[in-house]
């Protein structure tokens, strides 16, 4: 049985592809199209993985999304508790709008819907790690933001019975809310609550904590509900309404993302991540009495907080406690995809697979090694033991980029998309995070470090393979190690045995025998606010722009870049490589302020050779070498751009919003898009402010039945299988 899991739009766009429940990819949007966090309604990446691996969409046997539109009914239920008037009219269009769209987004690529399964969303979170593990009994905790209905789940998993749901938290009660709010006054945005956790170690919980309890009030169960005192009728808990309402009400302006950071930031950050390791290690204890397991897992955004989940590994709540890689809402399309083969196969049938690594990416582009390379200006040697190599740089203190095989499913680069120091040279914190990552110096680095010598360096002995939870270093190693250890005395430490990474920990053996150190500083392969390093030639970009010292891809090694040349790899250059070179009609709407970047982009790099430009409305056109055309209105867009044979739409919104925003689905813009295609404009594209690049025709009939002679844009994969 093949199931595809998808994660299809939105932030953290995935696709997990399971084949007699085993993954053979796991594809996450954003190390394609180069946008943090992934948000697009694009399907090319699924597509594109099916005929890697030589299948036809059609091989495909079922499709499993992790949302469960028919939840819809109770989250409107629930609205209706804490929102009233023209509030609860906003927010029920919203939702009868956005949760059915992931699934008619499959059904619009072509998956009937006979084929396409809604998948709730938190057990979709809880089937990526019961599913993933060795356990035939687990106890789960599942938090984030929200799914349908949802914002917390507690379950009782097992082989034999499946996964049993004991409690939820439904909205708008959301423990990633509350502290993706922290994160935003704080000054930083979606997915950034990684910065607040570091921060909290350097404030005091207790000046603020009583503030915060208020704002989420906390049961003796662990189950927590928000100050149902702000509910008026309109107020909907989002985050920037916490924000305006409540934190700078209590705490004064939101900091900018440039302002300093003052005690008072630090002493907030605090008493947010209390609150947090409160609500989860009493959630934790809840679940221990409950279910009487030996072994928690720890899923949903949330469980990214690996200090909370550090502190439930201290405690000792449970004697086994894992948190797997993948556990954002990226991690949900492999859930969807497990939870749907387990529900579909006779018990006796089933194959019960284990995680052992989290290689499950795409891999490494080796044979454009050279090519990229020779576009850089540097020139590469072959080694023979690549390990070798970098464990003597290494040791000379140098700062070594490390790429290998497939990669890494999740945030954390554990081996395969790594860039390397001494940990014990000094100032190689500051270093790397100046000179290469561009980022905080008060924010450490992880260490890999070999699994049988975990207990040398931290007070732990199980392994923690997956960056995931945090553990104390021992009190004589501080000092030493002060470059992967925080303030507060822990690292988000990654073990490493032989065969969770051979090659990875051949490298830190090697690296041992020069040092007498079983571990190495281990960041991820990116620049601030890029996605992880996909290919060859993003890799040596970074590289020759970087202080990195040398750099080693499969069995090649990079170290002399003094004729490189910098290329610019922002995702918008990349992107537009797919456009075809024909002649194209430049459509820049108004408000879209990436229209001059981009016409700058596609000028500079050639990549439309013949081009004129039109203004709509009365803005002032950006500038532009060749032909300049204004068009009033829709109609005189539709006159202009009909002659055309091929029309980019530079849009002043995410790509996303054409999708599961129906004002701008049935916008004027979308409007005149459809009457292009339908009178023979087969190649239209969107480009957003964010970089991507977008074929209309694949969103523009999401939720309405195309015409016939409309092309669908996938339907070249929808051919059979070859060979």
């Amino acid at each position: 049985m093949i199931v595809l899991g998808a994660k299809a739009g939105e932030h953290d766009a995935c696709f997990a592809l399971v084949k007699d429940g085993e993954p053979l990819f796991v594809y996450e949007q954003e190390r394609f199209n180069r946008v943090k966090h992934g948000r697009s309604s694009d399907l090319s990446v699924l597509f594109e993985g099916l005929a890697e691996y030589g299948l036809a969409p059609g091989d495909v046997d079922l499709v499993a999304t992790c949302g469960d539109h028919g939840l819809v009914p109770e989250r409107l239920r629930q609205a209706r508790a804490y929102l009233t008037g023209e509030a609860l009219e906003k927010a029920t269009k919203n939702v009868t709008w956005r949760h059915p769209t992931f699934h008619r987004l499959l059904a619009a690529a072509g998956f009937g819907e006979d084929r396409v399964v809604d998948v709730r969303h938190h057990v979709s979170h809880v089937a990526s790690v019961f599913h993933a593990s060795p356990f035939d009994d687990a106890a789960v905790l599942s938090l984030d933001c929200s799914g349908e209905a949802d914002t917390a789940m507690l379950a009782h998993c097992t082989r034999r019975d499946g996964i049993g749901i004991l409690e939820t938290v439904g909205l708008p009660h959301s423990l990633g809310r509350f502290y993706e709010a922290v994160t935003s006054w704080l000054g930083w945005g979606f997915g950034e609550e990684g910065k607040t956790m570091a921060l909290a170690a350097y404030g005091d919980p207790e000046r603020y904590a009583a503030d915060l309890c208020g704002l989420l009030q906390v049961d003796g169960d662990g189950l927590f509900r928000f100050d149902e005192g702000l509910t008026d009728g309109t107020f909907s808990y989002s985050t920037p309404e916490l924000v305006a309402r409540v934190f700078e009400e209590r705490f004064g302006p939101r900091r900018g993302r440039e302002d300093e950071i003052g005690q008072h930031h630090k002493d907030v950050a605090a008493a947010g991540q209390y609150v947090c390791e409160r609500v989860m290690l009493t959630l934790a204890t809840t679940l221990q009495k409950r279910t009487g397991s030996n072994a928690l897992l720890v899923t949903g955004g949330v469980a990214l907080n690996s200090v909370a989940n550090g502190l439930i590994r201290r405690e000792g709540v449970f004697p086994r406690i894992a948190v797997y890689p993948q556990v954002t809402d990226a991690g949900a399309a492999l859930g969807a995809a497990l939870h749907t083969y387990h529900q579909r196969v006779q018990p006796d049938a089933r194959r019960h697979w284990e995680m052992s690594h989290p290689f499950l990416g795409r891999g490494i582009d080796l044979d454009r090694v050279g090519e990229a390379a020779a576009a850089a200006g540097i020139e590469g040697v072959r080694c023979d033991d690549p390990a070798a190599f970098a464990a003597e740089r290494l040791a000379a203190g140098q700062i070594v980029g490390w790429i290998q095989g497939r990669s890494e499913i999740g945030p954390r680069a554990l081996g395969n998309r790594s860039i390397l120091g001494n940990p014990a040279t000094p100032g190689i914190r500051a270093r790397i995070n100046a000179k290469v990552k561009h980022r905080e110096n008060w924010r450490p680095f992880a260490p890999s470090v070999l699994e049988e010598d975990l207990s040398t360096y931290f007070e732990a002995t199980d392994p923690l393979p997956y960056m995931t939870v945090v553990a104390p270093l021992r009190e004589e190693w501080r000092e030493t190690l002060d470059s992967v250890c925080h303030v507060d005395g822990t690292a988000r430490v990654g073990t490493v045995g032989e065969s969770f990474n051979p090659l990875f920990s051949r490298l830190i053996r090697a690296f041992k025998q020069r040092t007498g150190l079983g571990m190495v500083l281990n960041t991820s392969f990116n620049d601030k606010g890029e996605p992880i390093v996909q290919t060859c030639e993003q890799a040596l970009r970074l590289f020759v722009s970087s202080g990195m010292d040398a750099l080693v891809i499969g069995d090649w090694v990079f170290e002399d870049k003094r004729e490189a040349r910098v290329g610019d790899l922002d995702p918008l250059r990349i992107n537009c490589r797919g456009l075809p070179d024909r002649p194209t009609l430049l459509v820049a709407l108004p408000e879209a302020g990436h229209a001059q970047h981009t016409v700058d982009v596609l000028g500079r790099e050639r990549i439309l050779t013949s081009s004129a430009l039109c203004a709509v409305g009365e803005a002032e056109a950006p500038r532009f070498a060749g032909e300049v055309v204004r068009a009033d209105g829709e109609d005189a867009l539709f006159e202009i751009a009909g002659k055309w044979p091929q029309a980019v739409f530079l849009v002043p919104w995410g790509a996303d919003k054409f999708v599961f925003d129906p004002e701008v689905y049935h916008s004027g813009t979308a409007e005149v898009s459809r009457r292009l295609i339908e009178a023979g404009t087969d190649d239209l594209y969107w480009v957003d402010p964010t970089g991507q690049v977008v074929r209309a025709r694949d969103v523009l009939y999401v939720h309405q039945a195309p015409p016939p002679d409309v092309p669908a844009a996938y339907a070249r994969y929808w051919q059979p299988a070859q060979g």
